[in-house]
């Protein structure tokens, strides 16, 4: 009976699919372009955060002549945006098929999925604006090594870039790095500073509010981020993977230093049963570890202001971590493999902000130094690889990247 019910809901979604698909030409026909409307989505239109995030609500406050609006494909987004009384719409909706077709510009993080449920929906006189998820020192895309992604990707991909205007960046620097990755043309990529970081150095009262909610009845006297990158599929990621982890003495140590410790497992890593064995069994053991996952807090970049080291291996978000000069505190378990199927953008040892640990003892030793004590030895070395990332190291990157935003729509 269960499978008939589900053949029968396929049956209704390629239909429905099909009617979207008829109802966007339609609109391309006969709606005429919005110089005011621009479209806003992130994250395959399953979260409301990143670079998206934050330049969408810049331009609800600060550009009144234009009309942001947020599409999502999460029933839970779309209640929470809606209660917040912020422009939303259902990717699963005619309206955002229509605004889709009548929109000049539109703003995304990672894929074109972050705007509708299916590219085809898009049209190409739409003109995008890149905002990407996050540049960090790992080969992605085009610039992967053994790890190549599918053809099929590439044609999405391909499809993607054409629509492109413009893609940001953090630095010329960063710019050439991306290139290699993305393949858009050098022309396209624009030095503006992510908008979400413009939250690390001023964050907001509601995510203060929110921060103060999720700790408590704890009150650390430092808390420490532990965010590794995810490995494309090929294997779950290791937390602690270290020969002399015990589990007990880690969590002695955090309780007679008052440190609190975050586990923010990638997304995809969450699909692993054993991972997440792991990490809730330790978080059952002690007050003082916390899941920060998506499902806890959907947005890492908003609460790294709160935060006072990380830990780390390739992720883009020791790149943001930077601008706020704190401990970072590296753990590339497998960085010969990684090396070897993925690749680094430039040299990663040479280059590291912070002390590469393969020992428990020797990241309990450099919390203890760095962070308790504040012993921060490696600070003029993480001055360096910062000047390289950001040439904008201030609060105003949503102010240049909505100029952007109005040399479309202009």
């Amino acid at each position: 009976m269960w499978r008939v019910v589900i053949r029968v809901k396929i049956i209704i979604l390629k239909a429905y699919f099909i009617v979207l698909l008829f109802y966007s030409y339609f609109c391309r026909l006969f709606f005429p372009k919005n110089s005011s409307l621009v479209l806003f989505g992130a994250m395959k239109g399953c979260y409301y955060g990143d670079n998206s995030r934050y330049l969408y609500e810049w331009v609800l406050i600060n550009k009144p002549h234009l009309k942001p609006v947020w599409l999502t494909s999460n029933k839970d987004v779309f209640k929470h945006l809606v209660n917040d009384s912020k422009p939303v719409l259902s990717q699963f909706s005619f309206r955002a098929v229509r605004y889709l077709t009548q929109a000049k510009v539109g703003a995304f993080t990672n894929s074109l999925k972050d705007l509708s449920v299916d590219s085809r929906l898009i049209p190409d006189t739409i003109q995008l604006i890149a905002l990407r998820h996050g540049r960090s020192v790992k080969r992605v895309r085009f610039a992967r090594r053994e790890h190549k992604i599918s053809q099929s990707e590439v044609l999405n991909r391909n499809h993607e870039s054409n629509l492109i205007k413009y893609v940001i960046s953090t630095s010329d620097y960063i710019s050439d790095l991306q290139e290699k990755c993305l393949l858009l043309g050098s022309n396209k990529h624009m030095v503006t500073g992510y908008p979400r970081n413009d939250a690390l150095l001023n964050p907001p009262l509601d995510v203060v509010s929110e921060w103060i909610d999720m700790i408590v009845g704890v009150k650390p006297n430092q808390v420490i981020l532990y965010a590794p990158t995810w490995r494309h599929g090929r294997e779950p990621t290791q937390f602690f993977p270290f020969n002399d982890f015990n589990r007990d003495v880690l969590i002695n140590f955090l309780e007679l230093t008052g440190t609190l410790l975050l586990f923010r497992p990638h997304v995809n890593d969450l699909k692993y049963p054993e991972l997440n064995k792991f990490l809730n069994s330790f978080v059952d053991s002690t007050k003082m570890a916390m899941m920060a996952s998506h499902k806890q807090w959907s947005d890492v970049n908003s609460m790294l202001p709160f935060v006072d080291a990380l830990i780390c291996d390739y992720s883009a978000l020791y790149h943001d971590f930077l601008l706020l000069d704190k401990p970072i505190i590296l753990v590339p378990y497998d960085i010969e493999d990684f090396d070897k199927k993925n690749g680094f953008l430039y040299d990663y040892k040479a280059n590291a902000p912070g002390p590469i640990v393969d020992s428990l003892e020797k990241l309990m030793g450099h919390i203890n130094d760095s962070v308790v004590n504040g012993e921060d030895r490696f600070r003029d070395k993480r001055h360096v690889l910062r000047d390289k990332i950001h040439t904008f190291q201030d609060d105003q990157s949503s102010a240049r990247a909505a100029m952007l935003i109005e040399k479309i729509v202009s």
